[in-house]
């Protein structure tokens, strides 16, 4: 009798790209456009930060046109962001008596729902991080608190300007689903929904922007958060050279395992990484101490606020 084995399943260079590309159809903070990659930042090159470069503003003073008198010449300033490197694993099996008792095949289960886990737990690691940035005082005013109070659609409105002139860069609003109930209730969400293409699930808006709703955005002593994103406001980049899958039989336990690997920055633009990390890389506690992050831009440069309020 022919027995499939894990390794009969899949191909790991080719399942590899579709878990990645599973993980970015899955995660709305990626598909997006929220969290995006940038080719200026290289995570290959080793070691367990990175820079982010970026241009300061241009900063000069214009001038009378004068004969005989020469134009002066001023610089554009770069700076950089600091991010961390995150390197993650994951490990799953199943015995075959697992198989022969279920009537039903765990192996390919795991395998079918990998891209949805790893889409959760990159969530887990941007929440992990937006608790970090958000708890930096020189970034207080991106955040609007209303933690004392009911949400209404005043506070809404005020979190929309939350950027002051750069408010409009404002993209998609991040939220738990009893907050999105709580917009509906008062009425003041758009009364169209999209679907840009087959493979983006269908989603309502708020003054033109993309409502995302994400249940791991769950309230802290009944303080719910809500996040306003910028297009390209965090840095998400993957090194796909590390990104991996391996498999291996276990004959005398007889079981079948998988392992899997990412490699990835999940840095948002205009603050900087100052951490030290108790293990390689950093967890998602040490993410989310803010002790961990310093501000390096203007906070309106930053493309992210926050509003933390009550939700009746």
């Amino acid at each position: 009798m022919a027995y499939t084995k894990i390794s009969d399943l899949i191909v790991p260079e080719i399942f590899t790209k579709y878990m990645i590309q599973e993980t970015v159809k899955k995660n709305a903070f990626i598909n997006s456009g929220i969290c995006a990659s940038d080719p200026a930042v290289n995570i290959s090159e080793g070691g367990k930060t990175v820079n982010v470069p970026f241009f300061e503003a241009l900063d000069a003073n214009d001038e009378i046109i004068t004969e005989d008198t020469a134009t002066t010449i001023n610089n554009i300033s770069a700076s950089k962001d600091v991010a961390a490197v995150l390197a993650r694993t994951v490990g799953f099996g199943a015995t075959d008596l697992s198989k022969l008792f279920s009537g039903a095949d765990p192996m390919k289960a795991i395998i079918a729902q990998l891209g949805t886990w790893w889409s959760d737990k990159l969530t887990e690691v941007l929440k992990s991080v937006l608790t970090g940035i958000f708890g930096v005082a020189a970034l207080a005013e991106n955040v609007l608190d209303n933690s004392t109070h009911d949400l209404n659609a005043s506070v809404m409105t005020d979190a929309m300007y939350l950027l002051g002139d750069k408010s409009e860069k404002i993209s998609a609003i991040a939220m738990h689903s009893k907050v999105l109930a709580k917009l509906k209730k008062l009425d003041i969400l758009d009364r169209n929904t999209f679907m840009p293409s087959a493979l983006t699930p269908t989603y309502q808006t708020y003054m033109g922007r993309r409502v995302i709703v994400d249940d791991t955005l769950a309230p802290t002593s009944d303080v719910y958060p809500i996040y306003l994103f910028g297009n390209g406001a965090v840095v998400f980049n993957e090194n796909n050279e590390l990104a991996s899958i391996e498999t291996d039989r276990d004959i005398v336990e007889h079981k079948d395992v998988l392992v899997t690997n990412r490699v990835f920055t999940m840095h948002p633009r205009g603050v900087k990484w100052v951490g030290s990390a108790a293990g390689e890389t950093p967890v998602n506690a040490e993410l989310a101490t803010s002790a961990n992050w310093s501000l390096v831009e203007n906070p309106k440069n930053v493309k992210i606020a926050c509003v933390k309020t009550l939700v009746s």
